[in-house]
């Protein structure tokens, strides 16, 4: 994938104890005055535009900088901020040929950038940087795969000494500092193409009627963080899970759960999201790899008739396929769920049979487990651990 890359290095300044007067509005108030400039340059594709759930696959795209908060600091306090848009001088375009930021306090040795903020949400100009990172951010705010929230590790300012200078930072000289950042987005993405039944099977017909995630963060924080957050599980109660009910909302739909009430067609009787399409969400990171404690999807069936040879009859009504988590491909381990990596679940590989469908969601037993190998934001096999 191709990555964010910011590219800066600085300059020291010399400056006349008059210039001190000067005011800037990024500046935080009773800093130290010995400041430095600082150069960026930054590499920022665009890529369409995709705002449903129903969509293309995210695979080898990155997000597009519509704002950027940057954030010198000493580690522990805020020294200067700056925010950066389309129409500041200097400007997102112009930093992506490489632009100035004056009048950084030399007592920085750090920098952490942010990237589209979303709207309603307040970041600090000042103060400590564990305040900053505190930042709560709506999982539902991170809809939009072009516009999602951009995040870098606080990076090192590395002193330059004379020798092996970037190539990038042409005219650098001894006692200049430089620092590479690369920003990824804060949340990780699922991916599902579709499901179908095994061959062979007992199941004639049945239909998709939604999709819904189960056991996930409503919020994170801006430094991924959810440790001290709760997670959000509608539990065993079929009504739980439709439009109307918690935050299954109208507003909410393609961001937190899908009703496609589509009917299984095929020789292989499946359902998909439609050519080259994932029914796609966004979510926050979990870091846990305790079963109960992962991320779940939870699959509403009904209509399911089973085929003459079988000898079974399916209850009437609706009935429940769970995923629970995900577990890596080549060891079988659970897996974290990961800032900047997709987790996608491709149909093939997506197959289940009478033994997997239950008359309640099994959001604390044994369900589906899907296999995964997970790359930086880009797609990747997956298999179901039935």
């Amino acid at each position: 994938m191709k990555k964010n890359v910011f590219k800066s290095f600085l300059t020291m300044c010399a400056l006349a104890a008059t210039f001190a007067a000067c005011s800037n509005e990024n500046d935080v108030p009773n800093v130290e005055k010995n400041t430095r400039s600082v150069f960026m340059k930054m590499d920022l594709p665009v890529v369409k535009p995709m705002t449903k759930a129903v969509e293309a696959t995210a695979s080898g795209t990155t997000a597009t900088a519509t704002d950027l908060y940057l954030y010198f600091h000493d580690g522990t306090n805020i020294l200067k901020h700056v925010a950066i848009t389309t129409a500041s001088s200097p400007s997102i375009a112009q930093l992506a040929a490489g632009a100035q930021i004056a009048d950084v306090p030399t007592a920085a040795t750090k920098v952490t950038i942010y990237g589209n903020k979303p709207t309603g949400v307040s970041l600090p100009t000042a103060g400590t940087l564990a305040s900053l990172k505190s930042t709560e951010i709506e999982i539902v705010s991170q809809s939009t795969i072009a516009n999602v929230l951009l995040k870098s590790d606080d990076v090192t300012l590395t002193d330059y000494t004379g020798a092996g200078a970037p190539g990038w930072a042409s005219g650098i000289q001894s006692g200049d500092k430089y620092a590479e950042v690369e920003m990824i987005p804060a949340v990780a993405r699922i991916e599902v193409e579709g499901l179908q039944v095994k061959t062979p099977t007992k199941v004639a017909t049945f239909t998709l009627k939604g999709i819904y995630l189960n056991n996930f963060y409503e919020k994170f924080k801006l430094d991924g963080d959810v440790a001290s957050l709760s997670l959000t599980n509608y539990g065993v109660t079929p009504t739980a899970y439709a439009l109307g009910q918690g935050l299954y909302t109208v507003g909410n739909n393609g961001k937190l759960f899908e009703e496609p009430n589509t009917p299984a067609s095929g020789a292989t009787l499946e359902v998909t999201a439609g050519a080259s399409n994932f029914w796609a969400y966004q979510v926050a990171p979990n870091p846990a790899t305790a079963a109960n404690d992962q991320l779940q999807l939870i699959f509403k069936v009904d209509n399911l008739t089973a085929t003459p040879s079988s000898g079974i009859t399916f209850p009437t009504g609706e009935q429940f396929l769970t995923v629970r988590g995900f577990v890596d491909k080549t060891t079988n381990l659970p897996v974290k769920i990961e800032a900047g990596k997709i987790y996608t679940i491709e149909k093939g590989d997506f197959t289940f049979d009478e033994t997997n469908l239950t008359t309640v969601p099994v959001v604390t037993a044994v369900g589906v487990w899907l296999k995964v190998t997970v790359k930086a934001w880009t797609v990747v096999a997956v298999k179901p651990n039935l």
